[in-house]
């Protein structure tokens, strides 16, 4: 039996699971909304008291629950939240202290990696040349890949938090904001766009965080249906429709939408002019939601 543990920037999520007949099975899963990069600490490299303290709170229900599973191995990782703060390594000593679980603060690089094992496990990959996106909430993971292999992959201090704070300015979103984020993501985004045009990706497989909150916004009258699938296909002009519905919208408008959960209430309008933003410059049309993603990586990795 083991325990994955993902430090997100939005979310903490701890996942158990085991290997029965070789199938590996989720025994428990549990999220718990942390907003570590609150207060503008993702811009300015630091986790504020207050989100700091929440931090330590999640992980300390997280091991209750691992305790009670009598589970003796623990993968925790960290992604952009702690690896770009300050007091990232404070938050992590002060962890083990209190719940004696260590924390490994992974790259982007590696997070990319996992991400990819995620989707696979997701037997969501195939032939097909796809762009795996993961937004979080600091980084944002690119990912060109097929059933068999990763073709390329970089990871973009892009998180939706981090351009939320960078670039949300008025409520609705105006057209000078959005023209700013714009030019932004052509800047960053320049060898991501050289490398498509190489590969020619023909579908976008989203994991995760603000692709699961599209898809429950899609299927939001068949609750269980959302929270049972894996793998959705969007129709391509109902998607496209969707993030112009979210970009309009102000956030009184967002937090009366079906579907979507408070926690992604803002930070959906950013994923949703970031995904647009990719779109606009690729020819893909194919938009696959996955909810496998970092941590369903770790916990199928063998590592």
């Amino acid at each position: 039996m083991k325990a994955v543990i993902d430090i997100g920037t939005n979310t903490f999520h701890l996942l158990i699971g085991e290997v029965k007949n070789g199938r590996s099975e989720i025994l428990f899963r549990q999220t718990i909304p942390v907003k570590l990069g609150e207060g503008g600490g993702i811009s300015r490299g630091e986790i504020i008291p207050a989100a700091y303290q929440r931090g330590l709170d999640a992980l300390k229900i997280f091991k209750d629950r691992i305790d009670e599973f009598k589970v003796k191995q623990i993968k925790a990782t960290a992604t952009a939240a702690v690896r770009d703060a300050k007091n990232g390594v404070d938050f992590i000593n002060d962890v083990y202290k209190q719940n004696q679980i260590k924390i490994d603060v992974i790259n982007g690089q590696q997070e990319a990696e996992y991400i990819y094992k995620g989707a696979k496990a997701a037997q969501i990959l195939s032939r097909e040349k796809a762009l795996i996106i993961d937004i979080g909430g600091g980084s944002t993971e690119l990912i060109i890949a097929d059933h068999r292999q990763i073709f390329w992959k970089e990871s973009y201090r892009i998180g939706a938090a981090r351009l939320l704070s960078d670039f949300h300015k008025s409520d609705p979103i105006s057209s000078l904001d959005i023209f700013n984020l714009n030019k932004h993501l052509q800047e960053v985004l320049k060898i991501f766009l050289e490398v498509y045009q190489e590969y020619r990706p023909t579908v976008l497989i989203g994991t995760a965080g603000s692709f699961d909150s599209f898809k429950e916004m899609f299927l939001f009258d068949e609750t269980n249906q959302a929270s049972e699938l894996i793998n959705y296909e969007f129709q391509n002009h109902q998607f496209l429709d969707l993030l112009e519905k979210i970009i309009k919208s102000t956030h009184e408008e967002r937090c009366h939408m079906q579907g979507l959960i408070p926690l992604r209430v803002d930070m959906i309008l950013m994923s949703s002019l970031l995904v647009k933003f990719i779109l606009a410059e690729t020819e893909i049309k194919r938009i696959i939601s996955c909810t496998y993603s970092l941590k369903e990586g770790l916990l199928f990795s063998e590592d």
